[in-house]
């Protein structure tokens, strides 16, 4: 079973009691978080921005699920967790947090490379909403073609903003057909979880 389906299909679990206040972005979050550090659950709570509670059923279910295993230390991947992160960072690349410039939404703006997703954006309205969803500002979507950043269904932004664009491309190094979703709000933790939110709607 793909990475995404085993997300997706974690976070719909029904159980007893109230529905949990996370969703699939949450835990693919929690893996990536776990797999770069042995964490216990008060500090994923805060990493994740979700309560102790949630952040419980939620290490509850990647613990059955054998994504991950516990120990004196805190969480760590498992051999199939770390087989989920694989499939998420091949279709996830660089994350980073961008200035904030005339093309971007936000007083804070996060951007995230969703590798050789360009066949999957539209008008790039799809991100936006997704962004806008989880409380974000708004987000903007870029494709990489010719060496060139487009904006779908509206310019060349490396026309527009020579510069605004080169800094991006040195920022994510992207290839041809990537695409980079830079989302923007009043927070930090709300930028990048609007990129995330925008991100995923190119991969499910």
């Amino acid at each position: 079973m793909s990475a995404l389906k085993i997300l997706r299909r974690l976070a719909e679990e029904k159980a007893a009691g109230p529905s949990p206040s996370f969703t699939e972005l949450h835990l693919a979050k929690a893996i990536e978080i776990i797999g770069e550090e042995r964490i216990g659950r008060t500090k994923l709570s805060e990493r994740l921005a979700i309560g102790e509670g949630a952040t419980r059923t939620l290490i509850d279910r990647l613990l059955h699920a054998n994504l991950i295993k516990i120990s004196r230390l805190g969480c760590e991947l498992t051999r199939s967790g770390l087989s989920v992160l694989d499939q998420l960072r091949a279709r996830l690349g660089h994350r980073a947090e961008v200035p904030r410039s005339s093309m971007t939404v936000g007083a804070y703006n996060f951007g995230i490379l969703v590798k050789n997703g360009a066949s999957r954006v539209k008008s790039g309205i799809e991100q936006r909403d997704a962004a806008v969803k989880v409380g974000a500002i708004g987000a903007v979507t870029l494709i990489l073609k010719g060496e060139e950043l487009i904006m779908p269904s509206v310019e060349s932004i490396s026309a527009k903003w020579p510069n605004i664009a080169k800094q991006i491309l040195n920022i994510f190094q992207p290839e041809e057909n990537d695409v980079i979703v830079i989302a923007g709000a009043h927070t930090k933790g709300k930028a990048e979880a609007g990129a995330r939110a925008a991100a995923w709607t190119l991969i499910t």
